[in-house]
């Protein structure tokens, strides 16, 4: 009976410390507002203690927040870090990648501290990129797990 202990105790702790090696980032996009072809939508992101691989945020999407951002053209971006207990450790890299993968928007070390806004979307690629079926975000590691950043998005949306 003590063995039959011993071994589901272990058992219980071994799955309690890989249970770290298993998570995963959380992203979380959602709708902010649309005000007639204006749209704006986020996406919150939570760490996992390591940098996020590149991930499709339109397969995340919410069925109508997809439909409405696909074909918009992004134009600016806020970078809005977490506060107090989720405050990223260190500065924020934010690459954005077509449905190919190909790179349209890289910077790097935005503030973990202070709001970035007005970030023109046009830096990298020299026109605003659109949103077709997929749009690849990829950072850099933030810091702990749990922290957070949260990306804003202000796009042009035509009548569908």
């Amino acid at each position: 009976m003590k063995a039959i202990r011993v071994f589901i105790l272990a058992a219980i702790l071994l799955l309690m410390a890989s249970a770290s090696c298993f998570a995963a980032w959380t992203l979380t996009p959602s709708k902010v507002d649309r005000d007639g072809h204006y749209l704006t939508w986020k996406v919150l992101c939570t760490s996992d203690g390591s940098s996020l691989a590149a991930t499709d945020l339109v397969a995340l999407m919410p069925a109508g927040l997809a439909n409405l951002a696909r074909g918009a053209t992004m134009m600016i971006m806020t970078v809005v870090p977490g506060a107090d207990a989720v405050a990223p450790d260190t500065t924020i890299d934010v690459t954005l990648s077509d449905a190919q993968g190909i790179p349209i928007f890289v910077h790097a070390a935005y503030s973990n501290t202070a709001n970035t806004t007005g970030i023109s979307l046009s830096e990298d690629f020299n026109q605003y990129p659109a949103i077709h079926s997929k749009l690849y975000l990829t950072l850099n590691d933030i810091g702990t797990a749990g922290d957070q950043v949260t990306l804003y998005f202000e796009c042009w949306t035509e009548d569908k």
